[in-house]
């Protein structure tokens, strides 16, 4: 089929290398030149694991195209395209609330295809509040134009998202229309060979379930992490108490590991985004509203536990292990580390920073504090002569260091393990002073 898809960003461009992949023209629409350019010779514009892989193969067998919103070649494929994805940002406004303006503006673009495309499915990719499809739709009848419009909300995860599409958990399908039903159903029915996993519900359903889902697992993290801060409090150990946790089959294992808290596109912008939609609503979203503040009370976790070791941070020199918010993306979108760096510079430390991926995210993210930051190739140089090493990303590089090493060349041996990687049993061996997330630091 011919399909187009707006936005060459995390979703979009997933999405788009996913269905060229099984022999579908695909198209991708942007308006950033760098972007295209990067697309149309096969690199993925962030890191993503075999992504690369996938655009190559797409762009090789003409399958797959990045063009220019407003060219001729991108009028031509727009006007021809029976499926339109659209995939742009819906970046967080200042009052937390999902801002739709390059939705719309997408909208506008498609409204100037001649004819009432009644024959076209528009389909919504981003993330965006309860509502929106009826928005949408609203706005197409202005202009004359009677597309179908459906919902069909993203599960990917950062750092297994071309798993994720190729092997979907399931495909929601937003639309109570039979044409959109059968058309988004064909495109998915290639990654569907063993298991049937294709749901259909209301739009508003459709649109909300997202955020349930995102909600439901960012209310696992938060409340692991406070039952942490208790344990810490009383002497428990957290590692004993999710091992009794997860044993009970209501409960399961993911989503359940102590930490500095969540960051990334999806957990915090769509949780207090849900916030904002109950207010709408006039239905208080409680449980959300006090996730997302355990959350931000979670990432200070690294930087009380420095306060209350040093008592002064001016001048002291902190290493850090890992930028991003999680293992495998170079995305530092509300990372815990970089409201630690940011914090530690305030107070006067200078950071030593390593990440496998990252550092070129972080440079530019940074850029006002590179006076005060040092970025390391190497996660051994990083800790060189620091006051103190802070894991704050458990890539796999970290977890089975020489701590042998790590005693020679740290100026104090004391080791933050902000993703409880380490456990006291073996740094306590090599003379470190160990903290770890709900791991009392005087636990026997």
């Amino acid at each position: 089929m011919e399909i187009i898809v707006f936005g060459g960003g995390y979703v979009g461009l997933v999405q788009a290398a996913g269905l060229a992949s099984t022999g579908n023209e695909v198209t991708i629409a942007e308006v950033d030149d760098d972007k295209i350019t990067q697309i149309n010779s096969g690199q993925a514009p962030f890191y993503e694991p075999q992504l690369p892989e996938l655009l190559s193969k797409g762009v090789e067998q003409s399958q797959l195209r990045a063009v220019k919103v407003g060219s001729d070649e991108f009028d031509k494929r727009l006007k021809s395209a029976e499926i339109i994805f659209i995939a742009v940002q819906t970046p967080e406004s200042s009052d937390g609330s999902a801002d739709l303006k390059y939705v719309f503006e997408v909208v506008d673009t498609i409204s100037k295809l001649p004819g009432d495309l009644s024959d076209r499915v528009v389909v919504m990719k981003s993330t965006v509040p309860v509502g929106t499809g009826d928005a949408v739709e609203n706005r197409f009848n202005t202009h004359g134009k009677n597309p179908i419009v459906a919902s069909n909300p993203e599960f990917l995860k950062q750092g297994s998202a071309v798993r994720d599409f190729m092997q979907p958990e399931r495909v929601i399908i937003g639309s109570e229309n039979e044409r959109a039903q059968e058309l988004l159903s064909y495109i998915y029915k290639p990654f569907m060979l063993k298991r049937e996993r294709i749901i259909c519900m209301g739009r508003r359903s459709a649109e909300l379930v997202k955020y349930a889902c995102n909600a439901f697992l960012a209310t696992k993290i938060s409340f692991i992490n406070e039952i942490s801060q208790l344990a810490e409090m009383i002497g428990a150990d957290i590692r004993d108490i999710r091992r009794g946790m997860i044993t009970d089959s209501r409960i399961g294992d993911q989503f359940l590991f102590p930490g500095v808290g969540f960051g990334g596109s999806c957990f915090p912008k769509d949780t207090i985004s849900l916030v904002h939609q109950g207010e709408k609503f006039s239905v208080p979203m409680r449980i959300p509203q006090a996730v997302d503040q355990v959350n931000k009370r979670q990432r200070t976790w690294a930087l009380l536990n420095l306060k209350d070791i040093f008592k002064e941070l001016k001048d002291k020199s902190i290493a850090i292990w890992g930028l991003s918010f999680k293992p495998k993306t170079d995305d530092l979108r509300e990372a815990p580390s970089v409201y630690l760096i940011e914090e530690l510079i305030k107070a006067g430390a200078k950071v030593r920073a390593h990440d496998p991926i990252a550092i070129d995210r972080a440079k530019t993210l940074l850029a006002k504090h590179s006076s005060k930051i040092q970025y390391f190739e190497d996660m051994y140089a990083a800790a060189e002569s620091a006051d103190a090493l802070v894991l704050m990303t458990e890539w796999h590089e970290y977890r089975s260091p020489s701590f042998k090493k790590l005693s020679e060349i740290l100026k104090n041996k004391i080791i933050l393990d902000g993703r409880n990687v380490f456990g006291p049993e073996i740094t306590r061996q090599y003379g470190f002073r160990y903290r770890g997330v709900g791991i009392p630091e005087n636990l026997k």
